[in-house]
């Protein structure tokens, strides 16, 4: 999967997600895509598409297979498909390639207040820590 066929969906995600953003902030968190590929040796974009080919659901997969360790990043699903088994189909993906890759520490990160919470837990995660985010206004 391309950065080129996830342009669409995710620029629609990010307007759905933070409907007051400027076009030209969108823009710029869409396209901070192709700065990814710097993020790790081996870096894959995945996606789940509908039957008529639409990408409906999408993740970034980071690979360290020399320290064991993935991290999944960005598991969204295209607001016209939510319900649909895209999300588990993307994240089923990502675990199996880790795991192939000889990932054994497959990780991502998840609001501990926010309803996936759950859904992670039935796919195998476990809360093992924190993080901190700032924004200045």
């Amino acid at each position: 999967m391309g950065q080129d066929a996830l342009r669409g969906p995710v620029t629609a995600s990010w307007h759905r997600l933070a409907p007051h953003a400027a076009a030209a902030h969108v823009r710029d968190l869409v396209e901070r895509r192709a700065a990814r590929r710097r993020g790790a040796r081996d870096v894959r974009f995945l996606a789940s598409y509908t039957p008529d080919g639409a990408v409906a659901g999408w993740a970034d997969l980071y690979l360290d297979p020399a320290a064991g360790v993935a991290q999944i990043e960005d598991l969204v699903t295209d607001g016209n498909h939510l319900g649909q088994g895209h999300a588990g189909a993307v994240l089923d993906t990502a675990l199996h390639l880790a795991a192939a890759a000889g990932c054994a520490v497959r990780f991502l990160t998840a609001d501990p207040d926010d309803w996936p919470r759950h859904w992670y837990a039935r796919k195998g995660f476990e809360p093992v820590g924190s993080v901190s985010c700032f924004d200045r206004d």
